[in-house]
């Protein structure tokens, strides 16, 4: 399976270059940004919002929303290639090629079964990718590392205004990290959140993958069908892409880690219930970070 993608050369030679963005301390201040994404109860995303319109809790204690404004993340493609995938091969491509379409030039792309075999960088270097992938079907008894993938994956990307989109079947039988644990990680690291487009169909219920995407702040979207694959594509990249940059003011100094809940407020001063927060379950204290250049 190796030698399939041995056209993009070695992965870890390659090197995600971004600015960190993570939690600043000076004095008593203790600013945090985070990413987050808005959608309301058809999944159709937000993209006007205004800070006033953000109700905030940092471990159970009122924050100040000092702003919110939209960020273009870019974007990181993972590919599961394992055996499991061969029958739906030819619509992990078509979606793969939607994803490069929609992300521009800014985006990254990594090929995975027991282990990541090859990356390509940029739109160009991703639709030759594609082109080559798409005559060679996972064959044999290739196994599936997800959870270990996501986590070398996410330890490259620095940038928290990133998104990690992952085309699968949200199953994994190799890795040595559990769900639990690749969670644990993410949250303490400030990694990106992690989307998921699923490929099982309904067949059967990836919870534990589905556990990393809620609680990084991002959201596992399951195509009924075949013929749903392209529109579920492009419904669950207008979310990735629809991002927004959120800074707080926490009300006391965070020692560790902390649980984030967000609100929308509507009118009257009253919660939105028709519109959905995406975040990080958890953010990092910055006592624990210091100051960290941006």
């Amino acid at each position: 399976m190796r030698t399939l993608w041995s056209f993009l050369g070695n992965l870890l030679a390659v090197i995600i270059s971004a600015s960190i963005l993570a939690v600043t301390a000076a004095g008593q201040d203790c600013p945090v940004s985070t990413v987050v994404h808005l959608v309301d109860k058809q999944m159709h995303p937000i993209v006007n919002i205004t800070a006033d319109q953000i109700k905030a809790e940092i471990k159970d204690t009122r924050a100040n929303v000092v702003s919110i404004a939209p960020t273009k993340p870019a974007i990181i493609l993972v590919l599961d290639a394992s055996s499991s995938m061969k029958s739906t091969w030819e619509q992990s491509i078509g979606a793969a090629r939607q994803v490069v379409a929609q992300a521009g030039d800014d985006i990254w792309m990594f090929i995975f079964a027991e282990q990541i075999y090859a990356h390509a960088i940029g739109r160009a270097q991703s639709q030759d990718f594609l082109d080559r992938a798409a005559k060679q079907v996972p064959s044999g008894h290739h196994g599936t590392a997800l959870y270990d993938t996501l986590i070398k994956i996410a330890g490259l990307a620095k940038n928290r205004s990133a998104a990690i989109v992952v085309i699968s079947d949200g199953g994994d039988d190799m890795s040595l990290q559990s769900s639990d644990g690749t969670v644990s990680q993410f949250l303490h690291s400030a990694w990106p959140p992690v989307f998921g487009l699923i490929l099982d169909h309904g067949h059967r219920e990836r919870g534990y993958f589905k556990k990393i995407t809620s609680a990084t702040g991002g959201l596992a979207i399951h195509p009924s069908s075949a013929s749903n694959v392209p529109t579920s594509t492009t419904e669950l990249m207008r979310i990735v892409l629809s991002s927004f940059t959120l800074e707080l003011q926490p009300s006391q100094r965070i020692a560790d880690m902390a649980k984030l809940k967000l609100q929308v407020i509507g009118a009257q001063g009253r919660p939105d219930k028709d519109i959905s927060p995406l975040h990080v379950a958890e953010i990092v204290g910055c006592s624990t970070q210091g100051v960290v250049e941006r």
